[in-house]
């Protein structure tokens, strides 16, 4: 018997709730002008660096580098005249400047590395330093490598499988 005036009045209670609303409707944001075009082809970068032998990286520690390049067109350095790429990630417990591994991956005792074109370590979730910007098309190379880590290699304890990382990538204009 109790159940139903509560009802009749949960039922009153959102009608009333229903007739006050506000006739206010504010819109906001920011128009930017940026220098270049991010192509679709840099949406998601896929790097695979295959087959790599555990033995191998207890002899040499690390892969070699892969490349791979972002493309970035209509540029327009009247806007802004140069970019750093910030790649941010989750960095390694041991190796706070390369790339931990996702959680899902089976590999462990590994971490993944990030350079310039000329080798230069890029420290992750930091501006790499400042490129120029061309007009029209600009391709900015950069390089992916896998390093075990030392307490890995110390206590022999590299374990094989897939892995996988993941990156974002952000475009600092200046």
């Amino acid at each position: 018997m109790m159940k139903y005036p509560l009802l009749v009045l949960c039922l009153i209670g959102s009608a009333f709730s229903c007739y006050a609303v506000s006739d206010n409707v504010h819109f906001s944001g920011a128009l930017v002008a940026e220098p270049c075009t991010l192509t679709d082809e840099n949406a998601n970068i896929h790097l695979d660096f295959g087959t790599i032998i555990e033995s191998y990286l207890y002899e040499y520690q690390r892969t070699a580098s892969k490349p791979f390049t972002i493309h970035l067109t209509d540029c327009d350095p009247t806007v802004y005249n140069s970019v750093a790429f910030t790649f941010q990630g989750a960095e390694d417990s041991e190796m706070p400047e390369l790339l931990a591994l996702d959680p899902t991956s089976v590999a462990k005792g590994i971490a993944l590395g990030i350079t310039t074109s000329e080798g230069t370590l890029l420290p992750l979730n930091k501006d790499g330093g400042y490129y120029t910007i061309s007009p029209g098309n600009n391709d900015y190379s950069f390089a992916a490598y896998i390093q075990a880590k030392p307490s890995a290699l110390v206590n022999r304890q590299i374990v094989v499988g897939d892995f996988s990382l993941t990156s974002t990538f952000v475009l600092n204009y200046q």
